[in-house]
């Protein structure tokens, strides 16, 4: 009987002093710096764009059956049901806080030791995004949307924190995708 008490007057004790210290969640809320976000950024696209969009895919369609490829037909056939489908999804909005912990982007929280560096690539009114290079194998660069967020302040903030990677251009893709309106 002496050692279960003493068991639960141990258990208690644990409990209380894992009460006193403020827990994760807490910190990353501790907003220094936040906005709201989409999660991606929608280009508008005309008919025209999807007249010209369905004027490629048919001749993509005509050269895989000259080509005798089963394949890139199947992907060119398959191809417009999936913009379409893709086209109907909107950007949810997420909440983005700059806190003393690290970032937290809706609810995906990213603390400053799982940061490798940041940059942020400011070209109004196109381009106003703060990129992260994380820890994660598996998708190591997040964008976050700036929207009207101050890039110096964020910038000021961030490389007290984190290595900032100096010179970084949009890549010429993510350009292509952006003039094109492909995402």
């Amino acid at each position: 009987m002496a050692t279960n008490k003493n068991k639960n007057i141990d258990g208690d004790k644990l409990a209380v002093s894992s009460q006193n210290q403020p827990s994760v969640d807490n910190q990353f809320n501790k907003a220094l710096i936040s906005w709201h976000t989409p999660e991606f950024i929608r280009y508008p696209r005309t008919w025209l764009w999807f007249f010209i969009a369905g004027v490629i895919d048919l001749a993509l369609l005509g050269y895989a059956y000259y080509s005798n490829s089963i394949t890139m037909a199947l992907v060119f056939a398959v191809l417009p049901i999936v913009i379409l489908l893709e086209q109907r999804k909107h950007p949810e909005m997420k909440e983005v806080i700059i806190s003393p912990y690290g970032i937290k982007f809706g609810i995906r929280k990213f603390p400053y030791s799982e940061i490798k560096k940041f940059w942020i690539l400011h070209h109004p009114p196109h381009v106003n995004e703060l990129h992260i290079l994380t820890n994660n194998r598996i998708s190591p660069e997040i964008t976050i949307h700036m929207m009207n967020v101050d890039p110096v302040l964020l910038r000021n903030f961030l490389i007290t924190q984190i290595s900032e990677l100096e010179g970084k251009k949009e890549p010429f893709v993510e350009t292509l995708v952006r003039v094109l309106k492909l995402a």
